[in-house]
């Protein structure tokens, strides 16, 4: 009886989280953003700023981003599902992220029409909830 309890509040929970998804594109859009991190695709992650933030950077300071945390934390190895939380009034779309050497917070921003806003490796204290 126990497990069947566990099987469907765990099916609940993917449910959930697929619905969640469906209804809100930045989800996906900031495991897309992640992704062209994770592969150093400097140029889409500059093309996919708000215009607001392209007149403060450059494409080159996307370039490499990952293999300077990289230095720091160890290779990358996985991160857990997006959740949604909402930080400094705004919503943050944030994962814990696995390197080598420790753990990390991931933090997507966009703004009201999808444009990021900003992507930051953070510490995960920053992310997790009590």
């Amino acid at each position: 009886m126990k497990h069947l309890f566990m099987s469907l509040l765990l099916a609940a929970m993917a449910i959930t989280a697929v619905a969640q998804e469906a209804t809100d594109p930045n989800m996906a859009r900031a495991e897309q953003m992640f992704t062209y991190m994770l592969n150093n695709n400097a140029d889409s992650l500059y093309d996919n700023l708000s215009d607001q933030v392209k007149g403060m950077v450059q494409p080159a300071q996307f370039d490499g981003l990952l293999v300077k945390v990289e230095v720091m934390a160890g290779k990358y190895q996985s991160h857990e599902p997006w959740e949604v939380q909402e930080i400094m009034g705004k919503k943050a779309y944030v994962c814990l992220a696995q390197f080598e050497r420790q753990q990390l917070g991931l933090l997507v921003l966009f703004d009201d029409m999808g444009k990021m806003l900003g992507i930051n490796l953070v510490d995960p204290a920053a992310i997790k909830k009590n």
